[in-house]
């Protein structure tokens, strides 16, 4: 029996967890399921494969679903060289408020859910690249304070930024503004600077 092997699940679930921009160190395995109807292990490759109805879940912070999931492993070890969820891609993400004042959405925390035809997960410069989508033909991501997509999304944990290029769209809901922002009778009531 090799022994390997249930290191090498707690290695996929961590592979799932990072592709939403959870520190492997927040979950708890024994929390964490993963469902598929079908799944291969290679083990001396280091390549996981899932397909057909996959689901993982991580209640309160995390489920994921998509029809395809490889999971590629550096060769010989445990670390994750990339991870590449396809075909209609959901994730729900239960978010903790933040405070980045460089990043749009989720100051307040709630749950996002990204959408897209493709979300791979890259090691070697901590990033997802999310693309396509069924509905729009660009991924998109919804959450409490609005939404947007793009052709390509980018998120880059290395640097703490999320990029979108092509075809760029947002919508931000009115109550994710700070009060009075777009009030145009504020903005008319405003007095004149004086010129003295």
């Amino acid at each position: 029996m090799n022994h390997s092997l249930p290191s090498r699940i707690s290695v996929t679930l961590a592979a799932v967890a990072v592709t939403a921009a959870i520190h492997a160190a927040d979950m708890s395995f024994d929390q964490a399921t993963l469902k598929s109807e079908g799944a291969e292990f290679s083990l001396g490759a280091g390549n996981h494969h899932f397909w057909d109805q996959v689901e993982f879940r991580y209640p309160g912070m995390l489920d994921l679903d998509c029809a395809d999931l490889r999971i590629l492993l550096i060769p010989g070890g445990q670390k994750i060289d990339r991870l590449i969820a396809s075909n209609d891609v959901v994730m729900t993400l239960v978010q903790r408020g933040t405070n980045a004042a460089g990043l749009p959405g989720n100051r307040t925390g709630g749950t996002n859910r990204i959408y897209a035809a493709v979300a791979e997960y890259t090691a070697t410069n901590d990033t997802v690249t999310l693309t396509g989508s069924p509905a729009f033909g660009q991924p998109w991501v919804e959450g409490v304070e609005g939404s947007f997509r793009a052709d390509v999304i980018t998120f880059d944990r290395l640097r703490d930024k999320i990029g979108a290029r092509g075809n760029f769209k947002m919508i931000i809901r009115p109550d994710a503004l700070p009060k009075g922002t777009l009030d145009p009778a504020k903005a008319a009531a405003k007095p004149p600077a004086s010129s003295q």
